[in-house]
């Protein structure tokens, strides 16, 4: 099922990523050919996903856009690159393919190469929360 424009995902982050100081999302989080996130519809407290007790404790709130699935070529505005559209769907895990975590009906992938101007499309849609 693709997921539609203006919904959310969660992309689950070690803090890591972030050097100390910096507050600007870094583009390196999102490149990942299938990106793994959780659905907001699904994932009513992000903060208790396995994830966040596993380390990746730094939530990223990622909105679906149209910028997102359709990415313009940033040399040729107005052009979108074909190859760099992102299908943005939901994939929930059962019991069976994840026997460690169990099973997770938020889960969502955003699929698709990820280009220097998909990672930043994709960070230009998104927010770091607060941590609890």
């Amino acid at each position: 099922m693709t997921i539609p424009n203006g919904e959310h995902l969660y992309r689950y982050v070690n803090p890591k990523a972030f050097p100390k100081g910096q507050e600007e999302i870094p583009t390196t989080i999102f490149q990942d050919s299938e990106l793994s996130c959780d659905w907001e519809k699904y994932q009513n407290d992000p903060y208790n996903s396995y994830h966040v007790k596993q380390g990746k404790s730094i939530i990223v709130k990622i909105e679906v856009h149209n910028d997102i699935k359709n990415v313009e070529n940033p040399k040729r505005l107005g052009t979108i690159v074909r190859e760099w559209c992102q299908e943005i769907i939901h994939a929930p895990i059962s019991d069976e393919d994840d026997p460690v975590n169990g099973a997770n009906f938020s889960h969502s992938l955003i699929k698709g190469l990820k280009k220097s101007a998909v990672t930043k499309a994709i960070a230009k849609h998104s927010v770091k929360l607060n941590n609890n």
